[in-house]
């Protein structure tokens, strides 16, 4: 016999030792388990929790129906602090990646998710905290609602019915909607009616605005400017461009 068929003890040893069980596949459904407690968040409002995140920017008399507007700003990397919402409506000023840990998701999930310039979206009511995991500024104009219920103008007539080319639904539930407005200079709307809502300006110089059905001598004329928030009252109107830009704005409304 040759030393190459010779074995030794430890060969032998070696051949009749059990493979080693292959390491487990990462599992791509497992959720990451946050570091944050979010309970610390139960009961605070986001304004208080990280004012340097959010506003409230509700007109002097208040937002409609006991609602508050506010306004969210975030740069690259920041994080604000566990804070809680009722149910709420956006608009998406500026898109951007964020990274949420607790609602809409559990509290135990963190999820990152990307939010499109110029949608409108509904959030229900919870406790979470917001990253910005993106690489620009993210902004967000959204409106927290309370239970309380409006008013519906008599024969009731939504401006997106009348005037289809001027007002588009970004998002609605059965409680509120989020609508975009958008007029050129010297374009008008046909009359047409609104429940409680409230309006914050994306563009334009100049609209005037009829109360009523039909256009007669009481008028407002308005100078309006990027970031303004009007409060107007339900019932019905009509709406013009009179300035030099083209008017653009969103608005919150009472869906029912």
């Amino acid at each position: 016999m040759s030393k190459n068929d010779r074995k030794t003890e430890t060969d032998k040893k070696k051949e009749e030792a059990p493979a080693a069980d292959p390491a487990p596949a990462a599992d791509p459904d497992k959720k990451c388990t946050p570091c944050v407690d979010l309970k610390v968040g139960k009961g605070v409002f986001c304004c208080a929790a990280c004012p340097e995140n959010y506003k409230d920017i509700s007109p002097e008399g208040g937002a409609p129906l006991e609602s508050k507007l506010i306004m969210m700003t975030m740069k690259p990397g920041e994080v604000d602090k566990p804070h809680e919402h009722p149910q709420h409506y956006m608009y998406i000023l500026k898109g951007g990646k964020v990274t949420i840990t607790g609602a809409p998701f559990p509290e135990t999930e963190t999820k990152e998710i990307e939010m499109k310039s110029g949608m409108g979206m509904i959030v229900p009511a919870g406790v979470h905290q917001v990253k910005n995991s993106g690489d620009t500024d993210v902004e967000i104009l959204f409106i927290e609602v309370s239970e309380k219920k409006g008013e519906t103008p008599e024969a009731h007539k939504a401006p997106q019915e009348t005037n289809p080319e001027h007002y588009t639904t970004l998002a609605e539930d059965k409680e509120w909607m989020v609508v975009k407005m958008e007029m050129k200079p010297g374009e008008e709307d046909l009359p047409h009616s609104h429940r409680d809502h409230i309006v914050f300006i994306l563009g334009g110089d100049e609209i005037t605005i009829w109360p009523g059905k039909e256009k007669g001598e009481k008028k407002l004329v308005a100078p309006i400017k990027a970031g303004d928030v009007l409060p107007v009252p339900v019932g019905y109107h009509i709406v013009k461009n009179t300035g030099k830009e083209t008017m653009s704005a969103v608005y919150f409304e009472r869906a029912s």
